[in-house]
């Protein structure tokens, strides 16, 4: 992740709370295009404003990777400053290669509470690529985006939820929760779009040791296990114990264990226990 600034130079005579709204409405169409990550900090200094932004690759703010909302927004922000915003990268390592789709053999949908890079990763690296540099519509951009924000919530709540911490790993753990259905469709989508095998990770914190060597697709009850995965494992995160290629899910064994209930969650229910 590169830092950059972004600077909006006016040579109109506008309010400055007219302006602010046109910038800010143009780095909006930015963040949700997965041109740049995260938050955000914005200020004037000698009558410019600036926008200090994380984005994924030094290429990445060039009008060519806008989304068609982005070009709408980047028009009315020449139309108010009189101007296109200027961009420079502050960060040192502006050589920095980013993983491409073409050397991925698969990809996989995954984020966490403590990122705002692309949830979409090379198969085989481990790391994200940038949702511009795939060949998918602006739309589907848009909505990885809101999905992985939901994401991002659920898994803080899991962290730091109290009485909502299960309700909230439910749905990162069960591959029919409204959350994961709508990563599944996206998984579905982006394979449609890229040609790539793309698969959907599963939490996975709560098991019953014994069981976990054996345990089978949350989906669809077939076997799972990688069987090149010994378990327990320390083998990288993108290295997965458990993947099964007809639902298109991915998983690694759990990590804490003693409470069977909990172990449930996320688990394809036993014959006895099915209703």
């Amino acid at each position: 992740m590169l830092l950059a600034r972004i600077s909006f130079v006016p040579h109109m005579d506008h309010e400055e709370a007219e302006l602010v709204t046109v910038a800010e409405a143009y780095l909006a169409s930015l963040l949700k295009n997965g041109q740049i990550c995260g938050e955000h900090v914005t200020g004037w200094t000698d009558c410019i404003m600036h926008a200090y932004v994380r984005i994924p690759h030094r290429d990445i703010l060039l009008p060519k990777y806008h989304s068609v909302w982005g070009q709408q927004e980047l028009a009315a922000v020449e139309r108010q400053f009189g101007a296109k915003p200027e961009w420079k990268i502050l960060d040192d390592d502006t050589s920095a290669r980013v993983p491409t789709l073409k050397s991925a053999a698969s990809l996989y949908l995954f984020t966490h509470g403590l990122t705002n890079a692309s949830a979409v990763m090379h198969g085989s690296r481990g790391t994200s690529i940038p949702l511009p540099l795939l060949p998918i519509s602006d739309l589907l951009r848009e909505e990885l985006f809101l999905w992985q924000q939901s994401y991002l919530n659920h898994d803080r709540i899991w962290l730091d939820g109290g009485p909502l911490e299960i309700a909230a790993y439910k749905e990162l753990a069960e591959p029919d929760s409204q959350l994961l259905s709508a990563g599944r469709d996206l998984c579905a989508r982006i394979e449609e779009a890229t040609g790539k095998p793309t698969y959907l990770y599963l939490l996975r914190h709560w098991g019953i040791a014994a069981e976990e060597e054996t345990r089978p697709c949350p989906k669809c009850g077939q076997e799972w296990r990688d069987s090149s995965s010994p378990m327990p494992s320390k083998r990288p995160f993108r290295k997965f114990h458990y993947r099964c290629d007809p639902c298109r899910l991915v998983s690694h064994r759990a990590v804490a264990f003693g409470d069977a209930e909990l172990a449930k969650i996320g688990a394809f229910p036993k014959p006895d226990a099915a209703e």
